[in-house]
């Protein structure tokens, strides 16, 4: 593998999502803004596309339920130790998935989510040095109960 930069300078996010139209759904959207994405079903493929291209990677977009031995949490806590400079966007449809169930710098975003909040984030985010990340964030309106915290405010 070359040390050299990619010709196509735009960011790559890796998507990782094992519906097959949610992923669609994430990927189209985040091209059709100018970023290069890259899809994986598993945390364990995202792990592998990491290894051979993660300095390529600026952002990775994960569901939290991912098939196999390595869930969304799990895969954040690795990209945090391995990739500390990747951006890492967790989401959940399940009530199960609390974003106080966040160790690490990441952000979560509950499912359903919407496009602005995706897009703001990953914008924001792929042009954001890990040095200003300042640990877990949410975003957007959770389940019942659930504390809205952007940075250190709470709403």
């Amino acid at each position: 593998m070359s040390a050299a930069p990619p010709s196509d300078a735009r960011p790559v996010i890796l998507v990782v999502e094992d519906e097959p139209d949610e992923r669609y759904l994430a990927a189209e959207m985040l091209e059709e803004t100018g970023f290069r994405v890259i899809e994986a079903e598993t945390a364990e493929r995202a792990l592998a596309i990491l290894q051979d291209r993660g300095n390529e990677v600026s952002v990775v977009f994960s569901d939290v339920r991912t098939p196999g031995p390595i869930g969304g949490f799990e895969l954040a806590r690795i990209i945090g130790v391995t990739w500390p400079r990747v951006r890492v966007l967790l989401t959940s449809g399940d009530a199960g998935d609390q974003p106080s169930d966040l160790r690490m710098s990441a952000t979560f975003i509950p499912k359903p989510w919407r496009a602005e909040d995706i897009l703001a984030w990953v914008q924001e985010a792929a042009g954001r040095s890990a040095a200003t990340q300042t640990g877990p964030d949410v975003i957007g309106l959770g389940w019942p109960e659930t504390r809205i915290i952007v940075g250190k405010v709470e709403t």
